[in-house]
């Protein structure tokens, strides 16, 4: 074969030969379209993940991301230790309260006289007892530790530490 034969060939199929030629060409751009839709796009999410960055690069920007999240972190960790403690305290702190107000003498005078109990969480704390007369007042005060006392209590103290405890 020589150069005569396959320029014979070459004229005998050259519309063979421009439709090949003209599908490539379509399908080379079809090609080149798709490709810029996909740059576009991974342009566009570049774009929006460097936001903010003032030319920094992206390394920078996830060591500050994670130095971020370990102070975070930390924070968290001394707020829960804080809450922790608060809660602790809480328990030792008065909760339960009551004011009992009675008459203890029947023919004098209207509910002047009262028994405060002022109790923390477990029962602890203490009774303020307060009898009024005509003539004199007293306060008394006891020591209650587990919603008892080593003193005797009257009824209108026990009263008031079952109704604080109750609430």
């Amino acid at each position: 074969m020589n150069i005569y034969d396959i320029i014979q060939i070459i004229n005998d199929n050259d519309y063979i030969i421009v439709i090949i030629a003209i599908t490539l060409s379509i399908l080379s751009l079809i090609i080149a379209i798709i490709n810029s839709a996909r740059t576009r796009n991974i342009i566009r999410k570049y774009k929006r993940l460097m936001r903010g960055m003032d030319n920094k690069n992206l390394e920078a920007m996830l060591l500050n991301h994670i130095d971020s999240v370990e102070s975070t972190i930390a924070r968290i960790e001394r707020m829960e230790k804080n809450h922790k403690d608060i809660v602790n305290n809480l328990e030792s702190c008065i909760q339960n309260v009551c004011v009992k107000r009675y008459n203890p003498f029947k023919q004098m005078g209207g509910d002047l006289s009262f028994s405060a109990a002022l109790l923390d969480k477990k029962g602890n704390g203490l009774v303020l007892t307060g009898l009024f007369t005509r003539h004199s007042s007293s306060i008394y005060a006891k020591p209650i530790k587990d919603k008892a006392s080593d003193y005797p209590l009257s009824q209108e103290e026990v009263e008031a530490i079952e109704k604080a405890m109750s609430r």
